[in-house]
């Protein structure tokens, strides 16, 4: 029970760092307002005064003819293709906990336990590979509070890289828990 209440978190975890931000910025400049961006894994959100603006990171790339550079958003592609492993090995972690409730046969334990190890893993390298990619090249850390002539700036994770690192634990405790069960039937 334990292992599919905490696969079933992980995957609901999963589903929310798709649409969450996995990056968040500050910036206030005095009287002339403040202003956030959220950086998801499809794209960003942007408030500058009273204007928030969403758009996909397909658009940003465009951008790159404009003269914005946009080699950085590489990193949440990859980031977004480690995280569906993720989400696929957790759905086949679930579904061999599911038959083992039904059947208990030690072949559909082990499917739900090396398919939750997977999605721990998964989750943990999306979380790691995104931490270490995304300012590798910055001179700002992934944690930042700056004041440059008269403008707050703050960066540091969004509430869905938060809840990969915790969906990861979560989906390694629950694989454990199937390894210390004992299956019914041989």
């Amino acid at each position: 029970m334990v292992a599919l209440i905490g696969m079933v978190l992980a995957l609901v975890f999963i589903l929310i760092a798709f649409f969450g931000p996995w990056y968040s910025f500050s910036y206030s400049m005095g009287i002339l307002g403040e202003g956030y961006a959220d950086f998801g894994l499809t794209g960003v959100t942007a408030k500058m005064g009273d204007e928030t603006k969403s758009i996909s990171y397909d658009e940003a790339e465009s951008l790159s003819t404009a003269g914005v550079d946009t080699d950085a958003l590489g990193v949440f592609d990859h980031t977004l293709y480690i995280t569906i492993l993720a989400l696929i090995f957790c759905i086949i972690a679930l579904i061999g906990i599911l038959m083992v409730w039904s059947n208990g046969t030690k072949m559909m334990q082990n499917v739900g336990m090396i398919g939750g190890i997977i999605t721990f893993v998964f989750m943990l390298v999306a979380v790691i590979y995104f931490m270490i990619s995304s300012f590798i090249e910055g001179d700002v850390g992934f944690w930042f509070s700056e004041s440059i002539m008269g403008m707050e700036m703050s960066g540091g994770p969004g509430y869905a890289w938060y809840l990969m690192l915790v969906g990861a634990i979560i989906a390694l405790v629950s694989s454990i828990m199937l390894f210390i069960k004992k299956p019914q039937t041989a």
